[in-house]
C-alpha cells in the first residue's frame, strides 16, 4: 500500500513538473517566435493556398495509422507542391506518443524545373490538458533526399530537427475549437552551417462535424532565416479530417 501511495505522489509529481516545462518553453517560444516575425524584413513576399484530407485509421488504442494528401497552390494557381504521407504513431503513456512518418512529394520551381523528394521523420509527441486549455508539443527529426529534374540530374541531402507548439481552447457550448501554433526549425544538413533555418506562427479554427470527422481552417506566416534571400510566405488553409472508429477488443472464450 506504502509502495503505490509513493508511485502515485511521483506520478502527480512528475505531471505537475510536465505542466510547468510546457508552460514555460510555450512562453520562451511565442515570445521569440513573435520578435522574430516582427522584426525580420523580407526582401520577398509569397502567397499559398493549402488544401488537404486526412485519414486516421486507428488499429488499436494505442496504435495508429494516418494518410494525407495535401496539395499546395501559389498565387498564380499554379501548383507549388504535391504531397502523400503516412505516419504511424504508438502511445506509451498519456502523454507521450513516439511517431515515425514518410512523406513522398513534388514541388516546382521555375517553369520546365520541378524536384521529387522523399523524406524520413521520426519523433515525439506530448500533449497535457489544463481545464479547457490543451497544449501539444512535437519534436522531429526529418531526413529528406531530393531528386532535381532541371538541365541535369542531381540529388541533394537534407537534415532538418523541428519543434512546434501548439495550443487549443475548447469554446463552452459551442464545436469550435481555436488553436494557435508556433514552429521553429533548424538546419543539419551536411555542408551547411548548422543554424535556424525557418520560422512558422499559425492560427485557425477546427470545426468538428460529428465524432470522426472535422474541418481545419488556418492563416500561416512563415519566414526563411540566416538567408541572403529572405524570404515571407502567407498560406491560408483548408483541410478536412477523418477517424475511422477504434476496433474493439476480441472476446477470448475460455472452455
Amino acid at each position: 500500500m506504502a509502495n503505490k501511495t509513493k508511485l502515485l505522489r511521483r506520478k502527480k509529481l512528475f505531471l505537475k513538473n510536465f505542466k510547468l516545462m510546457n508552460r514555460n518553453k510555450l512562453a520562451l517560444l511565442f515570445a521569440s517566435t513573435f520578435l522574430l516575425i516582427v522584426t525580420h524584413a523580407s526582401s520577398q513576399v509569397a502567397r499559398t493556398l493549402w488544401s488537404g484530407a486526412e485519414l486516421q485509421i486507428p488499429y488499436s488504442k494505442a496504435f495508429s495509422v494516418t494518410f494525407s494528401p495535401e496539395l499546395r497552390l501559389t498565387d498564380k494557381k499554379r501548383i507549388d507542391d504535391f504531397i502523400l504521407e503516412a505516419e504511424a504513431q504508438l502511445r506509451i503513456h498519456k502523454i507521450l506518443r513516439p511517431t515515425i512518418s514518410y512523406r513522398y512529394y513534388r514541388f516546382y520551381d521555375d517553369p520546365g524545373e520541378y524536384f521529387n523528394g522523399q523524406r524520413l521523420g521520426a519523433g515525439i509527441n506530448s500533449s497535457v490538458e489544463l481545464g479547457r486549455l490543451k497544449m501539444t508539443n512535437r519534436l522531429f527529426y526529418f531526413h529528406r533526399l531530393i531528386t532535381r529534374y532541371a538541365y541535369g540530374y542531381s540529388i541533394e541531402t537534407r537534415r532538418e530537427f523541428r519543434e512546434g507548439i501548439k495550443i487549443t481552447y475548447n469554446i463552452r457550448r459551442t464545436k469550435l475549437k481555436p488553436f494557435v501554433q508556433a514552429e521553429i526549425y533548424y538546419d543539419l544538413s551536411p555542408n551547411r552551417n548548422y543554424e535556424f533555418s525557418k520560422i512558422r506562427v499559425r492560427t485557425g479554427l477546427e470545426y468538428p462535424l460529428n465524432k470522426r470527422s472535422s474541418i481545419v481552417l488556418f492563416f500561416q506566416i512563415q519566414d526563411k532565416l540566416n538567408t541572403s534571400n529572405p524570404l515571407r510566405t502567407y498560406t491560408v488553409g483548408i483541410f478536412y479530417n477523418y477517424k475511422l472508429p477504434t476496433p474493439k477488443p476480441k472476446s477470448v472464450d475460455i472452455e
